[in-house]
């Protein structure tokens, strides 16, 4: 069964979207901060993270996939951001230029719908 790890701080996002994933037979685990995730990704090894950006910081996402893609044990798990933070900031990137500094394999922008959230995980672990 693939792992799926949801790290935000939304409780309402990781429980809509644990409940769509686990309908598509995904083994979904979560946390609600940085902090917290880089302790679960060691401890459970998930096969893809979902990562929100802005939790206790602004940028506290785009730190957690730097540390990750530095960790040799970690830089290989996919990493799926899904946030709010270019609605929110008008920050804009692109995760294909800017991979030095957001070192993600994927990006949406909330609200993203089931449909869409299925098609990117399957497509980053199949």
């Amino acid at each position: 069964m693939t792992k799926v790890l949801i790290i935000d701080d939304d409780a309402d996002f990781v429980e809509a979207n644990k409940i769509v994933l686990e309908a598509e037979g995904y083994d979904v685990s979560f946390a609600y901060d940085g902090d917290e995730g880089l302790k679960k990704i060691k401890e459970i090894k998930p096969d893809i993270v979902i990562l929100d950006v802005m939790m206790k910081s602004k940028s506290e996402g785009f730190s957690l996939a730097q540390r990750i893609s530095k960790d040799p044990a970690l830089k290989n798990i996919p990493i799926l951001m899904i946030s709010a933070v270019q609605a929110k900031t008008g920050f804009h990137f692109d995760y294909n230029t800017d991979a030095d500094y957001i070192p993600v394999d994927n990006f949406l922008e909330k609200p993203v719908s089931p449909e869409k959230l299925i098609a990117a995980v399957k497509a980053l672990v199949h």
